[in-house]
Order: structure tokens, then sequence, then C-alpha cells
């Protein structure tokens, strides 16, 4: 008995929204009770994958392909104003077509959901190729005048293949709605548009800027040659309501928004000058800085960190110069994240209150903690390299107290794996005990496959080994070639055998494979790695250990 069906519109509508686009379309022939309720469903979202893969369009068939899609979002939109329905989202994708020639029924299309009171509007028109410099502005859509004149709009996002033209820095913007503003990889026809329209949305809450840029009239009078540029600053005043906001590409970021919580800052270039200019916003919370390298970093610039933001709780900073010794304190500090930070050799932290530290990078500072909490969980990133073998081994060792250990978790991410000098795995002591050891790749070659797992074994006593499958790229015969030598199945020779410490697997007594995929409980090893993924995917297999 199908009781879902009998429901009301209105919960069906809210079941509809919650499904992915594709899903919640094919709805559509369950039943003719689905058919209703698809065909007055307000949110369309139509992108052009659905129809048609760009791999398959043949300038035979291109605008047979087009012509369908222009129908079918045609009939959908017009059976709407018929039944007097409001278009609440509005979202079109399409990709590697023509929009000069879809020009007219795009600007009829946003017409109809703006007339209706639409809320959310989410237009992304991406053109083939990489560079924009390959396209004049010709090849872009122009965003109609009508798009700012919407008092209904509550989300904007406006993301590739679009210009806006200067008209819109003397056009009356009416945006008095919109709470979140997405402008990505968009393009101006002057740089203070992007300012003037951010300005003239009062009730805005969250904003993100990316790589736009303004396109200048064509060099020397050469037709089909334009000039591009990012728009490198950014100046935002007055926004009351501001509260997050993520920028990608600017070198000079101002903002005056003084309940502002969370800023992600992203510079495109490296070693490029950057300036940013945050004195109002006192009740920032969140951070995250990445490829600032003319930014020295030093105890100093941390202290007046801290005191400038007295609420920070996360702090993120990627791609930094950095002192060589670098002492961090504050009592409001929940998380830190610190990645590819040159030169830092030396790390300590002060942060009674910090319950999450990640470190990325090529070289392994020592690190300490001091007035640390219980909770307090300690990620590594790495990447290794059997030219330097101590060195995973030294950056586990080096991280004080010694009860931190146990909340220690290692994500070895990239690997050189060559042939390891001899001697190479003699330890003098039995290696820390860490929380968990994931691997996201494994050795090419099998004659790798012990010295690495042997390598790994040494520096750290791990409770869990697991495998990401999501970028896991070769054969599943390592998992296999260690889950035997825990089991004991698989004999080499190992390091121990002329030292005084024992290998830590020869005391383990208790072997547990754990999987994030379906599979029987009473499945056996080798069914459960025949289950594995195909092709990538977010899936994980490992052990528990218990010694």
């Amino acid at each position: 008995m199908d009781q879902i069906s009998g429901l009301p519109e209105a919960i069906l509508h809210d079941i509809l929204a919650r499904l992915p686009d594709r899903d919640s379309a094919r709805t559509s022939v369950l039943s003719k009770a689905w058919r209703e309720t698809w065909s007055t469903f307000p949110i369309l979202s139509i992108c052009s994958d659905q129809h048609f893969k760009s791999q398959d369009v043949t300038v035979d068939n291109y605008h047979s392909k087009i012509d369908k899609v222009v129908d079918y979002v045609g009939r959908r939109l017009l059976r709407l104003r018929d039944l007097g329905l409001a278009i609440k989202e509005f979202k079109l994708i399409m990709d590697y077509v023509d929009h000069k020639c879809m020009a007219h029924h795009v600007d009829l299309w946003m017409k109809m959901a703006i007339e209706s009171g639409g809320e959310v509007l989410h237009l992304q028109l991406r053109l083939p190729g990489r560079y924009v410099g390959r396209h004049s502005p010709d090849r872009f859509y122009e965003l109609p005048l009508s798009v700012i004149e919407s008092k209904s709009l509550t989300k904007l996002v406006l993301m590739d293949g679009i210009r806006v033209g200067q008209a819109f820095l003397t056009h009356s913007i009416k945006l008095y709605s919109v709470r979140i503003l997405k402008l990505c990889n968009i393009f101006f026809g002057h740089e203070g548009i992007i300012d003037h329209l951010i300005s003239h949305c009062p009730l805005i809450e969250d904003l993100t800027v990316i790589d736009c840029a303004v396109y200048n009239p064509p060099i020397g009078g050469i037709p089909q040659v334009y000039e591009f540029s990012l728009v490198e600053s950014l100046f935002l005043h007055g926004l009351h309501k501001l509260k997050k906001v993520y920028v990608q590409g600017m070198r000079e970021v101002y903002i005056d928004a003084p309940n502002l919580e969370s800023l992600h800052c992203c510079l495109q270039y490296l070693n490029t000058y950057f300036k940013l200019n945050l004195d109002s916003c006192t009740n920032l919370r969140w951070l995250c800085l990445w490829n600032l390298k003319n930014i020295a970093i030093g105890d100093k610039w941390f202290l007046e960190l801290f005191s400038k933001f007295p609420f920070l709780e996360s702090l993120e900073l990627d791609n930094f110069s950095m002192s060589q010794r670098i002492n961090i304190s504050s009592a409001q500090l929940k998380v830190l994240k610190l990645s590819y930070c040159s030169n830092l050799e030396e790390l300590n932290i002060d942060a009674r209150n910090l319950l999450s530290f990640a470190y990325e990078g090529n070289n392994q500072p020592g690190i300490s903690f001091q007035k640390c909490s219980n909770q307090l969980e300690v990620n590594s990133f790495s990447d290794v390299d059997f030219r330097d073998l101590c060195s995973l081994r030294k950056f586990v060792q080096n991280i004080k107290p010694q009860k931190i250990w146990a909340s220690v978790s290692l994500f070895i991410c990239l690997s050189i794996l060559s042939e390891p000098e001899q001697g190479a795995f003699q330890v003098s002591s039995i290696p820390p005990t860490i929380k968990r050891l994931e691997l996201q790749f494994s050795p090419d070659y099998e004659a790798l496959y012990f010295p690495f797992m042997n390598y790994l074994l040494s520096s750290c006593c791990p409770n869990s080994i697991s495998f990401s499958f999501c970028s896991y790229v070769h054969s599943k015969a390592f998992i296999e070639f260690l889950y035997e030598t825990l089991m004991g199945r698989k004999e080499g020779k190992c390091h121990c055998s002329s030292s005084n410490t024992k290998c830590w697997w020869h005391a383990l007594k208790i072997v547990k494979v754990i999987c994030t995929f379906k599979i029987d409980e009473n499945a056996d090893f080798k069914t459960m790695l025949d289950a594995l993924p195909t092709c990538l995917a977010d899936e994980k297999i490992g052990f528990i250990l218990e010694l």
C-alpha cells in the first residue's frame, strides 16, 4: 500500500526538495500522483548533463540536443505560470554550450522566475577551455538588469561564462532581501561593480567572491583581442548583517562588518602583495588564510591577532613563511590547522581549550602542548620519502607531552618510494602508540611492500590502520600483504631480528577487519577485499589492532 503518495502536496514537495536533483526528477515515473507532484514542484533545477553528455555532442546533433533542453524548461515554467504557482528556486547549470544562441531563452526563464516571486536564482554557464582569455566577452552570457530589480531574491549565485556590463553601476538595485551572494569566475565591465552590487544588499549574511575579472576593450583596436585582469580589491562598508565571507583572488580586502564571524581569504598567486583590514570585525570567530607568503609570521603576529580578535576560536594558516620558533597562546582557541608553513622547526602551543590541531607539510617540527584539553585530537597529514626515513618517527616522538600520543592520527598522503638504505629501520626504543594510521596510497612495486610497512610500523604503533579508497589508486595486493603479515601468515625478515627492541606486531593479540561499505558481517577478508569499489569512492577498509 503506497501511503506516501497520499500525503499532502506540501509534504511531498518537501520530500522532493531534500532529494538530489536527479533522484527528485525520477519520482515523476513512479505514479500519476508523483507525476502531478513533480509538475507543481516549485524548485526547478536544470543541469545539461541530465540531458546530454558534452562528449556526445557533435556538429550534427548539437541543435537538437539544445532544443530538447529548451523545450523541457519552457514547458515546466509555463506549467507553473498557468497554475499561478511561484517559482521558489531556479537553478540552471549549462556546460560547454553556445550561450550566445541561448541568451534570449535564458533571459525569458529568469524573467518568469523573478516575476513569480522567486527566492533563489543559481546561474552557471561554463564555457569550454580553461583560460578566459581564449574567449571574447561576446561569448559570455550578458546578465540582464532585471536580476537586480528583484525584491524577492534571498540567494543569488552567478558562476562561469557570465558578464556584467557597466550599466549595473547606474541602474537601480533592489536586492533588499538577498542574504546569500556568490560571484565566481564572472566578468565585469568595470571593477567598481562588485562593491556597488554588494553595498546594495543590506541584509547580506554570506558572501563569496572567487576569481572575478574585468574585461577591457580590444587591445590596439585589434578585433577579438581582449585584456582580462582579476578584480584586485574589495571594499565592504556598513554591512551589519554580514557574518561569513569567502574571498579568493584579491590583493586588497577591507571589511567593515562588526558582526562578521567567519573569513576565508586566499591569494591567487604566491609571493604577491596582499593587504587585509579587519579592524572593525572584533567578533571574528573563524579565520582561514591561504597563500600569503609575503606576510612574515612570528610570535608578535599571533599576539596581535588574538588581541585584535578576542573571540577567535578557529584558525587555519596555509602556505606561510614562519619563524623557526613559534609560540601560540590563546585561551579561546579551539581549532588550529597549519599547512606548509616554511622554516618552522619548533612549535609551542598554550591553548587549554584547544580541541583539534592539524599539521600538514614536508617539514616536521617539534610540537609541544601546554595546559592542553583532555579532548584534544592531533592530526598530521604527511608526505613520506624513503630518503629520509627517520623524519616521521622523530616527528611523532617530538610531540609532547607523551599523553598526547593517544590522540595522534597520521594521514599518509603521498610517497616517493625507492629502495631504503641499509640499517634505516634500526631503532633503539619502542615507538609511541598513536590513535590511527590512514594511508591514501600504496607502494607501486611488491618489492617495496615490506620495507614500506616496516618503515611505518617502526615509527609508530597505531591502534588502527585504514586505507582511504577515495584516492587509493593502486592494486589491492598491498592491503592483502599487510593483512597476511599482521595475521602471521606471511613471514619476512624485520629489524627486530638484530635489535633488543621487538617489532610491535609480534605482540598482537587481535586483528579485526573493518570496512565502511556494505558487506556480510561474517564475510572473510578475501570477500571484503573483492567487494571494494572498482572505481574511486569514499570508502575505507582497515584493521583494528589490539596488543
